[in-house]
C-alpha cells in the first residue's frame, strides 16, 4: 500500500499516474485527515507527501502522528521531489510500477532539509561538480541542488566549485540525495549535496549576486 498527499493543483495528474494501482492512495493535502485515517486502516509501507504541504503545521502533526503512534511503526515517510516549476518529479517518471515511481522520485523525510537555510533559485547556474560541468538548481549556506550528467549516489563525496568575477570557491560535500531524469533521449541526475566545509558569508554574496527569489521549503540537504 502506497499514500500520496499532494498539492491540489497535482491531485488530478497523480491519480493519472498512480492511481490506476489499486494499492495506491492519492489525497490533496486539505484531506490530510481522510489520509491519516487511510494510513491508520491500511498501514501502507511508504507515505509520500508533497513538498509545500511537509513544511506547514498539518504536515508536520501527520509526521508526528506517524513517528509518535507505536502501532505505525515501519512506515516510509517521505518527500517528493519537485522540479524548478514546482511541479513533482514523479509525474514524469517512467518506472512500471507507482511504488518504484515515488522511491526513485523522493527522498527519505529526514533527508529533506529544514526550513531553517534560506536557499536561493539559481536558474541552472553552470557551476563544476567532481570535475564535471553541472548545472545549479538552487543553493542555500548549507547545501545545493544540482542537475549532473554523470550518476551519482548517496553518501559519495562530492567536490562543488562555484565562480563569481573575484574568482572561485571549492567546496567538499557529500551527496545525500539522488535521483535520475529523463531529458530528451537521455538521462540526467539531479541530486542534493550537503556541504561539508562551507564559507557562509561567501556563499551568501554569491546567493545575492546570482540568485533569485529565497525559498524556505525543503532544499537540497
Amino acid at each position: 500500500m502506497l499514500v500520496v498527499i499532494g498539492a491540489p493543483e497535482h491531485v488530478h495528474a497523480l491519480r493519472n499516474r498512480l492511481g490506476a494501482d489499486p494499492a495506491v492512495a492519492v489525497f490533496a493535502d486539505m484531506d490530510s485527515l481522510k489520509a491519516l485515517e487511510t494510513i491508520t486502516a491500511t498501514r501502507p509501507r511508504i507515505v509520500a507527501l508533497s513538498q509545500t504541504f511537509a513544511v506547514t503545521a498539518r504536515g508536520a502533526a501527520l509526521v508526528a502522528q506517524l513517528m509518535n503512534d507505536a502501532s505505525l511503526a515501519g512506515i516510509d515517510v517521505r518527500v517528493l521531489i519537485d522540479d524548478e516549476q514546482k511541479i513533482p518529479l514523479v509525474l514524469a517518471d517512467r518506472a512500471d510500477s507507482a511504488e518504484k515511481a515515488v522511491l526513485e522520485t523522493s527522498r527519505p523525510l529526514d533527508r529533506a532539509g529544514t526550513r531553517a537555510a534560506l536557499r536561493y533559485v539559481m536558474d541552472r547556474r553552470p557551476i563544476i561538480v567532481n570535475g564535471e560541468r553541472s548545472f545549479l538548481i538552487d543553493l542555500s549556506v548549507t547545501g545545493a541542488q544540482v542537475l549532473l550528467s554523470a550518476r551519482v549516489r548517496p553518501s559519495e563525496a562530492a567536490r562543488v566549485v562555484l565562480a563569481k568575477e573575484t574568482g572561485e570557491a571549492r567546496f567538499p560535500g557529500t551527496i545525500v540525495w539522488s535521483v535520475a531524469v529523463p531529458s530528451g533521449g537521455s538521462i540526467q541526475y539531479r541530486a542534493g549535496i550537503k556541504l561539508t566545509s562551507p564559507d557562509a558569508t561567501w556563499i551568501e554574496d554569491y546567493c545575492q549576486q546570482y540568485g533569485g527569489r529565497p525559498d524556505r521549503t525543503f532544499g537540497a540537504e
